[in-house]
């Protein structure tokens, strides 16, 4: 091969060399230039209080202050009402505001607040009345850094009904209370027990007000009754009566046949006339009609021949108020 030939040959090898390098380079300038890294926030120069964030995973919760606090409150409350507390203490976490007993241990607590919520608070009144007192009380050690007397006295309430009402119907009552959150007037038989309750109506509701009475017949009594400790505040005796009713029908009917019923009664709410076989357990229905449907009712016969009952049932529990015997024939 002639030398220059060779020579041509080797000079474009270094000029597709340089034409290579040159292409790299221009690209790599072109090229984004990495993010720089994050750089880390400076810790503040004050720590943050236990309020505002809690301590680092696996550090102790910081120490508990238990400087003196003092509470002021009105020297007399209504029971169940809600009345203000202005306090000053160290508002630990969950520190709180209770009111108790004079003579409690001071890890026990009644009706409270956190003292997280503001000041001053709003602390509920025991329903019991008498002497008690307002405890300021740290969360963890149950120390006890202030305290306050208050007495809490009764409210005046009053009840007033007829003084006999017919079993199932609705009953009129006016009354005089406090009114407190969750309180409700309860119709029921004078013999069942403080803190239960029957047919009721809250208190919000106004004077006067509508309670339906026992479909049980005898003693009972109206009561006011507490929301805080379903305790009775009042009682109004009254005695309830059974309705007068009456059942006008055809001695006979035909199986399967309607059979036409004049009746007269409470009508109260949900209360039904039904025509069933005298062996039907009572509680129980067949054709049946509503009383709010009129005076005048068509209920229809069984199917099997044999004797048969009319019943009157009330709404209020199901339970036979009047019966009349109709023989059912083939």
């Amino acid at each position: 091969m002639p030398e220059s030939s060779h020579r041509n040959r080797t000079i474009t090898t270094i000029v597709v060399i340089l034409l290579f390098l040159l292409v790299l380079l221009l690209v790599r300038c072109q090229r984004k230039p990495a993010a720089p890294e994050p750089v880390a926030a400076t810790a503040p120069a004050v720590a943050p209080s236990v309020a505002s964030a809690p301590p680092a995973p696996g550090t102790p919760p910081p120490d508990e202050v238990l400087t003196a606090a003092t509470l002021e409150v009105p020297a007399q409350v209504n029971a169940g009402k809600p009345f203000p507390v202005k306090w000053t203490g160290p508002n630990n976490a969950k520190d709180y505001v209770t009111v108790v007993r004079k003579d409690a241990a001071a890890s026990v607590y009644a009706n409270y607040e956190d003292t997280s919520k503001g000041n001053p608070l709003q602390l509920l009144a025991p329903i019991e009345t008498g002497d008690w007192e307002v405890r300021y009380v740290t969360s963890r050690s149950h120390t006890v850094l202030g305290r306050a007397p208050v007495l809490v006295v009764a409210n005046e309430v009053t009840l007033s009904a007829p003084v006999e009402v017919v079993a199932g119907t609705v009953v009129t009552a006016t009354w005089t209370g406090p009114n407190n959150a969750g309180d409700y007037i309860t119709l029921v038989p004078k013999s069942l027990p403080d803190g239960q309750y029957g047919n009721y109506t809250y208190t919000t509701k106004g004077s006067p007000l509508t309670v339906t009475a026992p479909i049980a017949e005898g003693d009972a009594e109206l009561r006011y009754m507490t929301g805080q400790g379903a305790k009775v505040l009042q009682r109004f005796p009254l005695r309830v009566v059974a309705a007068t009713i009456a059942l006008d029908a055809p001695a006979t009917a035909a199986a399967g046949s309607k059979v036409t019923v004049k009746w007269t009664g409470p009508d109260n709410i949900g209360d039904y006339l039904t025509l069933v076989p005298q062996s039907l357990p009572d509680g129980q229905y067949a054709s049946y009609a509503n009383t709010n449907q009129g005076a005048t009712l068509t209920l229809e016969a069984p199917k099997s021949a044999g004797v048969a009952e009319i019943r009157y049932m009330s709404g209020q529990g199901a339970k036979v108020l009047k019966r009349r015997t109709v023989l059912i024939t083939p």
